[in-house]
């Protein structure tokens, strides 16, 4: 049975998120959980109360929003730390989703452990759709950076189950020296595949393209493609101001600590750009020695 699990922290923002998380769990005959974190550093008694007023309160809340798309649900109350019980939540149900509605900002403490959905980015495996669009129609017109990491890979399956009916629109950005392109190719296709590309980076890219879309059997799908030399954050804002999209689909790789500080996510700069919902599918990251023996 499909499991989506929403995570609710009693804001308008989620109510959104858990309408649409109903109406997914609801399309698929699935089972959806919807979860409150209560704060552990209240004293037992106040957790014990805000759990019990809580609880009330989305049972009432369930039945004035949802109406009579309800799926089949539960409403679980825990305390903890939001990002690190929503994830160990998700990870324990085994869920296929998550959804969660963005989290608003705190000036200052989110300079040093970002929002709670920059933090469940990097801790959990599943699936992650972040809500922002009180438009609760279908998704139609998906959007799915591509940069021929097993990370993009990933999304672009993901994207292409999830939703077997919609437009997808696959963006490629490229920049950089010939050698940092050829390297990225790597991680997606063998050195037998690249020695089949040739030409100026362009031309790789829609070649490199062409065969991924093969390679998926997204032929018949007929994805709209955009290749362009150019930084990928900008690139997607541009995409995103030209476009009618509903969706943004993004691979990302799971880092935390200073090498996530150092290194960056395009897919949380992306977040904080999108005003449509934003779908991030985490996979592992690749260990450092097998990544260096497939450049060799």
């Amino acid at each position: 049975m499909y499991q989506v699990l929403a995570a609710h922290d009693l804001a308008a923002r989620s109510d959104v998120a858990l309408v649409r998380a109903a109406r997914l769990a609801f399309d698929r005959k699935g089972h959806l959980t919807i979860l409150h974190v209560v704060d552990s550093d209240l004293p037992a008694h106040v957790v014990d109360a805000q759990r019990m007023r809580t609880e009330n309160d989305l049972e009432i809340g369930v039945r004035r929003w949802l109406g009579n798309d309800t799926p089949s649900y539960r409403i679980e109350i825990v305390s903890g730390d939001p990002a690190a019980t929503i994830a160990a939540e998700a990870d324990a149900r085994a869920v296929d989703l998550v959804v969660t509605g963005r989290h608003r900002r705190r000036p200052v403490a989110d300079l040093f452990v970002g929002t709670t959905v920059e933090r469940l980015l990097r801790l959990t495996r599943r699936p992650i759709l972040v809500v922002n669009n009180p438009n609760q129609a279908p998704y139609q017109s998906v959007l799915i950076p591509v940069d021929f990491s097993d990370a993009s890979t990933a999304a672009i399956r993901l994207a292409a189950t999830f939703l077997p009916k919609a437009n997808l629109h696959l963006l490629h950005a490229y920049k950089g020296a010939f050698q940092d392109y050829v390297a990225a190719l790597s991680l997606t296709f063998s050195r037998e595949e690249r020695a089949k590309f040739a030409g100026p980076i362009g031309e790789q890219a829609k070649q490199a393209m062409s065969r991924l879309i093969d390679t998926l059997g997204l032929g018949a799908r007929g994805p709209s493609i955009t290749i362009k030399n150019g930084d990928a954050s900008a690139l997607i804002e541009e995409e995103l101001a030209l476009q009618k999209t509903d969706l943004v689909v993004m691979g990302t790789h799971a880092r935390s600590g200073i090498a996530h500080a150092l290194i960056g996510s395009v897919a949380e700069t992306v977040l904080g750009l999108t005003t449509c919902d934003m779908l991030v599918v985490p996979v592992p990251e690749p260990s450092w020695s097998s990544a260096h023996q497939d450049l060799t």
